[in-house]
């Protein structure tokens, strides 16, 4: 069984890893507006650097929510997980096309960021219910 300690690892890889995902995805607009010379360069690596984000995030988010299911239950912790990796997925895949890469994959990493911050509350209230009896 994993520790307490891998699991709060985890979920602050993925927390991390979220916000850097949402940092880039909210940088990149407002370097194209500012660096024009630049923007061809940045749009050929864009999609590149979104799948490399994404296959960062499903399989540290994919496990720490699945640990954090096992010790304590919560499918709206989990939902939301899946429903922001959905959402990430989506963007980056543009199944909607590009105009809505930033806005799905925005609200995707906000997703799964609450539902990493929902999994170490859930921990650490577990831990200490658990050390009370």
């Amino acid at each position: 069984m994993e520790s307490s300690t891998d699991q709060t690892r985890l979920d602050r890889a993925a927390i991390w890893l979220s916000g850097l995902c949402l940092v880039h995805c909210l940088a990149v607009p407002v370097a194209f507006l500012l660096a024009p010379s630049l923007s061809a360069w940045l749009d050929a690596t864009e999609t590149q650097t979104h799948w490399l984000l994404f296959g960062l995030a499903v399989p540290i988010s994919g496990i720490a929510l699945f640990r954090g299911y096992r010790r304590q239950a919560n499918g709206l912790t989990v939902s939301l997980g899946v429903l922001g990796l959905a959402l990430m997925l989506l963007g980056v895949a543009h199944v909607f096309g590009e105009d809505l890469e930033i806005i799905l994959t925005t609200a995707g990493v906000v997703l799964v960021m609450v539902a990493h911050i929902r999994n170490l509350h859930l921990g650490h209230d577990h831990t200490k219910t658990a050390d009370e009896h």
